[in-house]
């Protein structure tokens, strides 16, 4: 009885303190609002960039876009100006800011958008919005946005973990004290041997850096079933959460033309291999954007790109780069003018 009563005097302790000092040393409130706080300031990177080069297309998308469309072939084949938006590391949400910050603040706008994507990726709001990807998020993200709040990060929290995050500061700052813990660790040793802090980061990134691409692949792949998951293959459960239909209104605002490419990858060579549901969520997906007069191309299949064609499961090597690229350049051909 004694050591429970002990045991509850000090948790009491342990939160009345922390409720002051972490607040006050990260800078932040308490009670704190449940999600993450973004910076101000708001990078007009690619507005500067588009209004520089006067594009008449911006293709935008991740690692995928980058390893997929030669830009310079591609805009020599379609015949018109185009900048290549490529965001390794990036999703649904970080697209949805940069159109809203950058792609539709520009002068003059671009004639048309296209937006390289794969399966289910348009409508997972949450996808790399957290960890390592939140500074990315946090550049474009603006403090007032409210849909990013709610659909990238509040939905994903149960009541408890609301609850948590407002009125449990150990919980609220984990990922702060994470953080500063690692940082100690990782330099603590090397300084008493005389590296300091920018000696340990760049012998642990050179390490890091030897990591197996097979190994690599896997952790990506383990990391990215969550698209593949009975949920998230309902397309009309996730559409509605999602950033898709802002996307689109802000296109259709803006009166520019957006066209959404679904890219080859090398996830399931067969098309006996695919998941249960991804057939029908795409049939589903063209159908939604053809009611909003939206064009779909699904280029996820190809004559002459194959297992051959991909250094690793999403990538592709410069030949199916080369076939890609003129394969998409004179689809486009038919639609965009």
């Amino acid at each position: 009885m004694r050591l429970t009563l002990r045991f509850a005097v000090l948790l009491a302790i342990t939160f009345i303190l922390t409720s002051f000092a972490f607040p006050a040393y990260f800078h932040g409130d308490y009670p704190h609002a449940a999600g993450p706080s973004f910076d101000k300031d708001v990078s007009k990177l690619y507005q500067r960039e588009i209004e520089q080069a006067q594009p008449a297309i911006v293709l935008l998308g991740d690692s995928i876009l980058t390893k997929s469309v030669d830009v310079t072939a591609f805009q020599e084949q379609l015949g018109l100006p185009t900048y290549k938006l490529d965001i390794p590391g990036s999703s649904s949400a970080l697209w949805y800011l940069v159109i809203k910050s950058n792609i539709v603040k520009a002068e003059p706008a671009p004639r048309g958008w296209v937006i390289v994507f794969r399966d289910t990726l348009l409508t997972a709001p949450a996808f790399r919005t957290t960890g390592p990807y939140f500074g990315l998020i946090d550049k474009f993200a603006s403090p007032d946005d409210s849909l990013l709040m709610k659909r990238a990060y509040l939905a994903q929290l149960s009541p408890m973990q609301m609850a948590l995050e407002m009125f449990f500061p150990l919980y609220t700052y984990r990922t702060n004290l994470r953080d500063a813990m690692d940082t100690g660790l990782r330099h603590a040793l090397p300084g008493l041997l005389g590296c300091d802090a920018a000696c340990a980061d760049d012998s642990l990134t050179f390490v890091l850096g030897d990591i197996q691409p097979d190994i690599f692949a896997a952790s990506i792949l383990q990391a990215e079933q969550i698209l593949y998951t009975p949920g998230q293959l309902d397309f009309a459960a996730q559409v509605d959460q999602s950033f898709l239909p802002e996307i689109i209104r802000l296109a259709q605002e803006r009166g520019i033309q957006l066209v959404f490419v679904r890219a080859p990858t090398n996830l399931f060579p067969n098309p006996a291999d695919e998941p249960a549901g991804l057939k029908q969520y795409m049939a589903d997906l063209n159908a939604y954007l053809t009611e909003q007069n939206i064009l779909m191309l699904d280029l996820s299949r190809i004559q002459g790109i194959g297992p051959a064609q991909f250094s690793d499961p999403h990538h592709m090597t410069l030949e199916g780069k080369a076939i890609f690229t003129s394969v998409l350049a004179e689809t486009l051909k038919s639609y965009i003018h």
